[in-house]
């Protein structure tokens, strides 16, 4: 028989079947699975006899190598003993078989002929042969070459074993690394022991923050389990999206997230892939919110802050629990910047900006005194990244319906996540769908955050309360500050969207 023509069919033959998998690691030798080849039947039943006589139980035989061939091709076996001259195929032709299959390369044989015995030997053993006897065979060394072949081959395959086993646990931790960092980084991390021991360095990054708008006041409204599949929705969106930019996620609380890019795996653009990666979260905000829309689920918004500098990375933790991390002022520096956006909002620090060579569609500008800071702090509202991410938001510049008649108001300023004690006066004199136009003595800073009382007003408005961040003076309208709205309740997001008796558009 050609061999070409046998390799196909032999290559489809399990290396190492599953259902061996317990008797491999547990199973005395005489379980194992061998086969008598000849095409003398007297020589077949001494051998069979033979090893029965050593208490293996499982024999087949085979009259011949073409249907030997045949059986090692449905069924595995421990070891084979075959006979050298046979018709149709003989055992040299047999043995070139095997061995030029990869799956059945390691299947000892051992050749038991009455030819030539030193030439045989010598030819058998090159072709791949695991040992060689002579015709007519001692039954004592055939107890020696039998047992000590079929044990070869149990540990050979309980290496093998051990390595898919090793495989499948790596497969696994990959797969878990996965889930918070990109493909590259949980591969670089498993082949390189030291990268999971404990310690840290001193390294430069770009540290990313995101946080949605409203999620409270979401939750306040949700029962338990519509909660986590919200969550569940949201995040799967954007851990897809940060493992595709190289960010590896150090922290998921709630709705919050904040991602490390340069490290563990040291890269030189990081600043512009942070950015790259906020701007694409935010275009992945349209999915999501149509994903919402479509179970019924109000649409949300998101804010990201992005902040380069030098931070402490490593491990931390103990040998039971450990997580990579960052810690450090700049990152503390990446949340405050996020605490300053609106939804839909990517903010960047100057070191950022100054980190990234590709080109910046920068929106605005904005300083800040960030609390325990000791200067006032640069921002950019990035909208877009040239080459090579060619990322851009749409605008959000939003026309104002000034309403017939200014409804009035009292606001108080949020001093970080805490509200101000005194209660201001003011008017609400225009809207649009997230935006809005207030009128008040008291001077209000860029990005300071405001809670809006608004009282209701038969066949006017619903009232209740507003939360808002302050965007600027309203262009071209003296007095008046424009703000943008981070919490609404839904009947009062109902009526931005249609105000009662509206006028003409400023």
């Amino acid at each position: 028989m050609n061999e070409e023509k046998l390799n196909p069919k032999l290559a489809a033959h399990p290396a190492l079947p599953d259902e061996s998998v317990a008797t491999l690691k547990t199973g005395p030798l005489q379980q194992a699975a061998v086969l008598v080849v000849d095409d003398s039947r007297t020589m077949r039943l001494a051998l069979i006899r033979a090893l029965n006589a050593l208490d293996f139980r499982n024999i087949t035989e085979a009259a011949n190598g073409k249907q030997a061939l045949e059986l090692v091709l449905t069924k595995p076996f421990d070891l084979m003993l075959l006979d050298m001259e046979m018709p149709e195929m003989n055992g040299m032709e047999v043995l070139v078989a095997l061995k030029a299959n990869r799956d059945l390369s390691e299947l000892p044989v051992i050749v038991i002929s009455a030819a030539d015995q030193m030439e045989n030997a010598v030819k058998c053993i090159e072709a791949g042969a695991e040992d060689f006897l002579p015709k007519p065979f001692n039954p004592t060394l055939l107890r020696a070459r039998v047992t000590t072949s079929v044990e070869k081959k149990r540990l050979r395959d309980l290496d093998r074993l051990r390595l898919v086993e090793l495989g499948r646990a790596h497969e696994l931790v990959r797969r878990a690394f996965g889930r918070y960092v990109s493909e590259e980084v949980a591969t670089s991390i498993l082949q390189s022991p030291e990268g999971l021991e404990l310690g840290g360095e001193e390294r430069e990054v770009t540290i990313l923050m995101s946080d949605l708008r409203g999620f409270t006041a979401l939750v306040a409204r949700l029962a338990p389990q519509e909660t986590i599949a919200f969550l569940n929705l949201y995040l799967e969106a954007m851990v897809e999206v940060i493992s595709r930019y190289g960010g590896t996620i150090d922290e998921i609380i709630g709705d919050a997230i904040l991602v490390i890019f340069g490290a563990p795996l040291a890269s030189d653009d990081h600043a512009a892939k942070a950015v790259a990666c906020g701007l694409a979260m935010q275009l992945a905000m349209a999915d999501v919110n149509q994903r919402l829309s479509a179970k019924g689920a109000a649409e949300l918004e998101m804010g990201i802050g992005i902040n380069t500098g030098r931070v402490i990375v490593g491990n931390i933790g103990s040998l039971r629990r450990t997580k990579y991390a960052a810690v450090g002022s700049n990152v503390n520096l990446a949340g405050r910047i996020e605490s300053f956006t609106t939804g839909g909002q990517v903010l960047i620090s100057e070191n950022t900006r100054e980190a990234i060579k590709s080109t910046l569609r920068l929106d605005a500008q904005f300083s800040v005194e960030p609390k325990g800071a000791t200067r006032s702090l640069k921002l950019h509202e990035v909208g877009g990244i040239g080459e090579p991410f060619n990322l851009s938001l749409p605008a959000r510049s939003e026309s104002l319906t000034p309403l017939t008649q200014p409804l009035p108001i009292g606001f108080t300023v949020l001093e970080e996540k805490f509200l101000g004690r005194t209660v201001h006066v003011g008017r609400l004199v225009a809207v649009s769908a997230s935006e809005a136009g207030i009128e008040s003595e008291l001077a209000l800073v860029p990005l300071s955050n405001l809670k809006i009382e608004l009282k209701p007003v038969a066949g006017t408005n619903p009232g209740g309360e507003m939360y808002a961040k302050v965007i600027g003076a309203v262009a071209g309208v003296s007095g008046q500050t424009r703000i943008r709205f981070t919490s609404l309740s839904p009947e009062l997001k109902v009526w931005v969207q249609q105000p009662a008796a509206p006028a003409a558009k400023s």
